[in-house]
């Protein structure tokens, strides 16, 4: 099978381990946020002429339902990543397309979660590392597909 190579299992590692770094770090920030009574109130009371209508609960629902939603939007592409990963280190080959196709990918989930955070965030830093390090490990496959394809 030309241009396809079987994912190094070292590679595999550099992925699914910041990977997985990533999705907890995202699971407690928003375990966080959303126990966060302050952050609730602050986020009434910028939306609350907005929603003159609605009662209190109602507005909790509504946040904590957004936070979920934004949550389940910034692991996708790391879940996904990491799924496809495995599957190609086990059973499938990864060629050039593989790669460009998860780097736009992590680049764009870099991009969105970086967005909506801001920069006294803690957790911000360390999602551009762990980004950083699985954007460096997927273009270290090209030359890895190159060298196999050369022999």
């Amino acid at each position: 099978m030309d241009g396809y190579t079987k994912l190094p299992k070292k590679h595999l590692y550099l992925i699914l381990g910041p990977l997985g770094i990533l999705i907890f770090l995202l699971s407690l920030e928003v375990l966080m946020i959303t126990s966060d009574t302050d952050l609730f109130y602050t986020w009434l009371n910028s939306h609350r002429d907005m929603n003159p209508g609605f009662v209190e609960s109602d507005l909790f629902n509504i946040f904590i339902s957004g936070n979920i939603s934004l949550y389940f939007q910034k692991i996708i592409v790391p879940i996904g990543l990491s799924l496809h990963s495995y599957f190609a280190y086990k059973k499938l080959r990864i060629g050039k397309l593989f790669i460009f196709i998860w780097l736009v990918l992590t680049i764009g989930s870099l991009a969105y979660t970086v967005s909506g955070q801001n920069f006294g965030n803690v957790f911000l830093y360390l999602y551009i590392v762990l980004y950083i390090i699985v954007i460096v490990t997927l273009v270290s496959l090209n030359g890895i597909i190159n060298n196999n394809e050369s022999n």
